[in-house]
C-alpha cells in the first residue's frame, strides 16, 4: 500500500449528473407514480443476540448493527425516519417492481467496472427526453446488500450531495440501479490525474463531504466506506457522495459491530470493538491527507500491517512532507484522526471550524504557507 491505484481503465465517467432526475419531461412526469405514506408504528422486537448477521465484502468481513428497534437509544432520536414523514418515496425505486429496464432505458458503454458489479451509460426511451444516466448491475447473491442501499438511498434522497437514484430493475440475475449520472467522474480519477490538491482546493472537497455526512449523520446514517473511489463529482466539481452498499442505519447513541470498510481508511474503533458514525470523519481524514500529500497516512506490507500502522502509528508533522502544509492544514488532519474518538471532530465541527474559511479564500496563516 505505497501508493494510491490508479485510474481504472474504461472509468472516466461515474453515476452523477442531475440530467433529468428533478426535471423530467412532461410526458415522463405525467407517467412518474409517486406515493406517499405514514410510516406504520413498528412492534417492538425483542433485542437481538450479540452475534449479527455477516457477510463478505470488500476483502473483509461486514457486520451488520442490530436492527434500530433494538438499540437502547431513544426511538424518536433526530434524523431516523425524518425522511419517511416529510417526503415521498418514488414508486420507479421500489424493489420487486415488473417492468424490465429494456423498456425504459436503452444501455449504452460501459464506463466502470467493480468487484461486484459493471457501471453503464444508460439513456431514457421515448418520453424521458433521451437524458443519459448510469446503470449499475449487481448480481442477486448479494441481494441483502442491495436491498440495504437502495432503502438507504430512498432514505437520503432530496439532498444536492448524495446520488440519486432514479429507478430500480430487476430480472432473474442481477438487480439494475439507475442513478444521476456525473459528468466529472471520480475523485479517485481526479487524484491520479492531479496529484497532490492545493489546500483551498482540498477544503473545497472536505467542506462539501461533510455537508452530506452531517446530513447522513443526521437522518441516522453511517456510510462506513469513505474513500476516493466512493465520491462522486460533478461537472462544476461538486462532491456527490455514492456507493451506499456499505451503509448502516442507526439511532442517536446506538453503536455498530463489526469491521466494514476498506483497510487503508478504516477506523481503528472498527478494528477493537463499537463504533458510531465518527468512523466517517476518520475516513474524510484520511481522504486529506491523500489530497494534501498524495499519500495514504497508514500503510504496510501486508492487511495486518496496515491494521497495526492504524491502531498505533503517528504522524509526524514535523517530517519533510508536511513542510509545504500549512500549520491549520496539519491541524485540521490530526483533529480528523483523533483515535479518542470523543475528541475526534463531527462533520458539524469541522464545517464550523474557523480556520476553514481562511483556507478557502487563500488567506496566510499564521505560522505556516498557504
Amino acid at each position: 500500500m505505497d501508493s494510491l491505484p490508479r485510474k481504472r481503465k474504461g472509468g472516466a465517467r461515474a453515476a452523477c449528473s442531475l440530467s433529468g432526475s428533478r426535471h423530467d419531461a412532461p410526458a415522463a412526469a405525467r407517467n412518474r407514480k409517486r406515493t406517499c405514506r405514514e410510516p406504520k408504528p413498528r412492534p417492538e422486537k425483542k433485542k437481538p443476540s450479540a452475534s449479527a448477521s455477516a457477510s463478505a465484502r470488500g476483502g473483509g468481513v461486514v457486520m451488520t448493527a442490530p436492527p434500530a428497534s433494538g438499540s437502547r437509544a431513544a426511538p424518536d432520536s433526530p434524523g431516523r425516519g425524518l425522511k419517511r414523514k416529510l417526503g415521498c418515496i418514488d414508486s420507479a425505486t421500489r424493489m420487486g417492481r415488473k417492468k424490465r429496464l429494456e423498456s425504459e432505458y436503452e444501455l449504452g458503454a460501459e464506463i466502470g467496472q467493480g468487484k461486484f458489479g459493471s457501471v453503464r451509460i444508460c439513456r431514457a426511451r421515448a418520453g424521458g427526453g433521451g437524458d443519459e444516466f448510469a446503470c449499475k448491475a449487481l448480481p442477486k447473491n448479494g441481494e441483502e446488500t442491495v436491498h440495504r442501499e437502495v432503502e438507504i438511498m430512498q432514505h437520503l434522497s432530496g439532498h444536492p450531495g448524495v446520488v440519486t437514484l432514479r429507478a430500480v430493475f430487476e430480472d432473474a440475475d442481477r438487480f439494475y440501479l439507475v442513478m444521476e449520472l456525473c459528468g466529472g467522474g471520480r475523485l479517485l480519477d481526479e487524484i491520479a490525474r492531479e496529484g497532490k490538491f492545493s489546500e483551498q482546493r482540498a477544503a473545497i472537497v472536505i467542506k462539501d463531504l461533510m455537508s452530506v455526512l452531517k446530513y447522513c449523520h443526521e437522518m441516522g446514517v453511517v456510510h462506513r466506506d469513505i474513500k476516493p473511489e466512493n465520491i462522486l463529482l460533478t461537472k462544476a466539481g461538486k462532491v456527490k457522495l455514492a456507493d451506499f452498499g456499505l451503509a448502516a442505519r442507526v439511532t442517536n447513541g446506538q453503536k455498530l459491530f463489526g469491521v466494514a470498510g476498506s483497510p487503508a481508511y478504516v477506523a481503528p474503533e472498527v478494528l477493537s470493538g463499537s463504533y458510531s458514525e465518527k468512523v466517517d470523519i476518520w475516513g474524510a481524514g484520511v481522504l486529506l491527507h491523500v489530497l494534501l500529500l498524495g499519500s495514504l497516512p497508514f500503510q504496510g506490507g501486508s492487511l495486518d500491517a496496515v491494521f497495526e500502522s492504524i491502531k498505533t502509528v503517528e504522524l509526524d508533522f514535523s517530517s519533510s512532507p508536511w513542510k509545504s502544509i500549512s500549520v491549520l492544514g496539519r491541524d485540521l488532519i490530526g483533529r480528523m484522526l483523533n483515535r479518542d474518538v470523543s475528541s475526534r471532530m463531527t462533520a458539524d465541527e469541522v464545517l464550523g471550524w474557523s480556520p476553514m474559511g481562511r483556507v478557502l479564500h487563500r488567506m496566510p496563516p499564521e505560522g505556516g504557507s498557504s
